[in-house]
């Protein structure tokens, strides 16, 4: 459904002709001159052309609404994983979750798999998954190079008495 009323000389048509126009079905009258309804222009075209911003947030920072990735559904798809696959193509191999905030999330945050469709203007978390880290875990981690066992340790001669 594409808009195919377009009126570009405002200032020569009267009001009636105005308000006829703004009443027809996928129409939007605007005004370059004195900026109305340009906003709602813009909405509708992003409506239309089925396009998707999506904003990225980094574990534990805000999220970047400076630069959204626009996804669409014609091009490539509107999931979880469209949008790994378009931030880079190996993404998909290191994701270890995904954090959703928006209107296309159940519950704020929402860990959503890579099936997930997302809504214009939602916020992705993507969390990876950790390298493999040596065996232990906090401060149990072994640093020693010596044997992981006790069993496996090199016995020292008995004390003299």
């Amino acid at each position: 459904m594409l808009m195919k009323n377009f009126v570009i000389k405002y200032y020569m048509s009267t009001r009636s002709t105005m308000l006829r126009l703004s009443r027809q079905p996928n129409s939007i009258v605007i005004s370059c001159n004195l900026k109305l309804n340009l906003d709602r222009l813009l909405a509708r075209m992003w409506d239309e052309m089925g396009l998707v911003r999506v904003y990225t947030k980094p574990q534990g920072q805000q999220p970047d609404f400076s630069e959204p990735f626009v996804l669409s559904t014609d091009r490539g798809g509107c999931t979880v994983e469209d949008l790994c696959n378009h931030i880079h193509k190996t993404l998909m191999k290191d994701v270890k979750y995904v954090l959703v905030w928006g209107t296309s999330a159940k519950h704020y945050p929402q860990r959503c798999g890579m099936a997930q469709t997302l809504h214009d203007e939602d916020v992705v978390q993507i969390v990876k998954k950790k390298e493999k880290e040596e065996e232990g875990r906090g401060r149990f981690k072994s640093h020693t190079t010596g044997p992981a066992r006790i069993a496996d340790r090199e016995k020292k001669a008995p004390l003299k008495t």
